[in-house]
């Protein structure tokens, strides 16, 4: 019987290379980390710094890189109020990267006993020292709020250009919203959750229309709560 040689050489080049590998592993995996790479997005805005992120990180990493928790440093860092999700992960050699996605801030809500903000989650962040973010301001919130609508509300304001622009103010009562538009005085009354699309439109049109007319600064209110029609009242 004759020996199939190529055979045999292809096996234990295999062996071989399981071994090299595997023995590179365990090597790496022995090595202590040498350096924490943080990433935060979006890179415009910083509500929490890269060094915070790092010195929070550090607390886990005084073994070898096998040991290290990589799940729990991620709870750890999506505990924090400005953090919506991080990502940590080993590369080879020896460096940690950290990834930290931000939450997106939609409103700034002011209380009798403090002020924070709406995420478009419908999560709460802290106010950050390092950065302030221009959105509308929320009055009249409290426990009893229908936090979905109102999150609603103000990401429709983030999401589009006119309302953006003009919206300054959101003010709740009995979770019923209206709003205030910079530099006029009049209340806009958005009202329930029914229609809010149609009501957008209407307003819109109704300021292109009394902004033309030079009438706009005239009213003390625009109701968009009736269908298909906008109710102003003059001073």
């Amino acid at each position: 019987m004759r020996i199939n040689w190529a055979n045999i050489l292809f096996v234990l080049i295999l062996i071989l290379s399981i071994g090299l590998f595997y023995g590179s592993n365990l090597k790496n995996n022995d090595r202590i980390i040498s350096d924490v790479i943080v990433s935060i997005e979006p890179n415009t805005t910083y509500f929490i710094s890269a060094d915070s992120i790092k010195n929070l990180v550090l607390k886990h990493i005084n073994s070898s890189k096998d040991s290290i928790a990589l799940v729990k440093i991620e709870n750890e860092i999506d505990n924090n109020t400005y953090v919506e999700k991080s990502q940590v992960f080993k590369t080879v050699g020896q460096q940690l990267h950290v990834n930290v996605h931000q939450k997106d801030p939609i409103a700034r809500l002011i209380t009798k006993d403090s002020s924070f903000y709406l995420d478009k989650n419908s999560n709460f962040m802290s106010l950050s020292k390092l950065q302030s973010v221009k959105v509308p301001v929320v009055f009249g919130y409290n426990s009893e709020t229908n936090l979905d609508f109102l999150t609603k509300v103000s990401l429709f304001i983030k999401e589009d250009d006119f309302l953006k622009n003009n919206v300054s103010q959101i003010m709740v009562n009995d979770n019923k919203i209206s709003l205030k538009l910079r530099d006029y005085r009049a209340s806009i009354l958005i009202g329930d959750n029914n229609r809010l699309k149609s009501k957008i439109t209407n307003l819109k049109a109704f300021y292109i229309r009394a902004k033309e007319e030079g009438d706009l600064k005239n009213y003390s209110m625009i109701n968009l709560q009736f269908e298909n029609q906008v109710v102003g009242v003059k001073k």
